[in-house]
């Protein structure tokens, strides 16, 4: 067995970090705010990104766990940190990201 297949990537690490800054850069300059309703713009659309793109991370660290240090972190809160504990969590967690993401990306375009 190869040895890259026992270590986490912290290349894979760092381009999942990589990309969640860029959008949350993206989200602030383009004027999404906490506690302000989402209004139609890049802002909503780039939030609507970002949350999908966290479903993403929990549905992947489902299937590698192992993969790196951000799938084994998301994986333990689906296993110790969730009520009901258990990887089938990181599948809710997806679900409700998907809905989210979804209505705010909707409410960005203007279609909601």
């Amino acid at each position: 067995m190869e040895d890259s297949n026992r270590h986490p990537s912290l290349l894979l690490d760092f381009l999942i970090l990589a990309i969640a800054v860029g959008l949350l850069v993206a989200i602030s300059k383009f004027g999404l705010e906490a506690g302000h309703p989402a209004a139609r713009g890049a802002g909503s659309i780039f939030g609507g990104v970002y949350i999908l793109y966290l479903g993403l991370l929990f549905l992947l660290s489902y299937f590698f766990p192992r993969r790196c240090f951000v799938f084994s972190f998301l994986a333990y809160v689906c296993q110790e940190c969730s009520r009901p504990a258990g990887r089938a969590m990181a599948w809710f967690y997806f679900a409700l990201s998907a809905v989210v993401g979804s209505c705010l990306l909707l409410i960005g375009l203007g279609v909601l």
